[in-house]
């Protein structure tokens, strides 16, 4: 009768342990395939930020260029001013009208500005606030292109900083896959129902967990 009993119970342990090898199987293979997924959406998104960084290094060189430009132009036109000043302070009309000549607008309009203005009134330069044609010095505009580009670089380092969280995300999920992986696989060779049971529960967490976070990724499903 124990014989018989024992047949019983062992054969009505089959089905469970078959399920739970099934179970097994099947959080092995699924976490593998979202473990090739993170790990291939990582490796874009790390592409994305080396490109992003290098796009932002190339823009933030553009506008040094643009900047150190800006003081040459910046120190020419302070020294055509000063010789035109010079000039016209001793009275050399004809040197001064020249060097008006080789002004270009922007400069022309700006000191005519400040020659206009009375002498006790007037400041030492016409580069100043107030002198509504330096916004159009050719200085000026470099400028502003300068300070352009820069705000571009920083929404580019923006822009790689967030891909690069992305892509720490792709990692940890591929941890929490790993782990799934790791444990899922020690189920296959454990003969202990209960240890099985235990070792099953803690890797659908972490394959939940991983599941989440990645779903919660940003761009995670794209093939980009």
């Amino acid at each position: 009768m124990s014989n018989v009993d024992g047949v019983t119970t062992s054969r009505s342990r089959v089905p469970s342990q078959g399920a739970l090898a099934v179970t097994a199987a099947f959080l092995l293979g699924f976490s593998a395939l979202l473990t090739a997924w993170s790990a291939y959406r990582e490796a874009s998104t790390s592409d994305q930020v080396i490109r992003t960084y290098a796009q932002m290094q190339e823009t933030i060189a553009r506008a040094n260029d643009r900047y150190s430009q800006a003081d040459q132009t910046s120190g020419y036109e302070t020294s055509l001013f000063l010789q035109f000043a010079i000039e016209a302070g001793t009275g050399n009309e004809d040197a001064a009208d020249y060097l008006l000549t080789v002004m270009d607008d922007a400069m022309y309009e700006a000191v005519l500005w400040w020659s206009d203005i009375p002498d006790e009134d007037r400041p030492a330069t016409p580069f100043t606030d107030d002198n509504p044609y330096v916004a159009d010095l050719f200085s000026e505009e470099l400028l502003s292109e300068g300070d352009a580009l820069m705000d571009e670089a920083d929404e580019l380092r923006l822009t790689a900083e967030e891909a690069e969280a992305t892509s720490d995300r792709y990692n940890l999920a591929n941890v929490f896959f790993a782990v799934v992986l790791f444990i899922a696989g020690l189920t296959t060779i454990i003969q202990r129902r209960s240890i099985q049971v235990s070792f099953l529960s803690v890797s659908i967490l972490g394959l939940t967990s991983g599941l989440v976070l990645l779903a919660l990724t940003p761009g995670w499903f794209s093939l980009a």
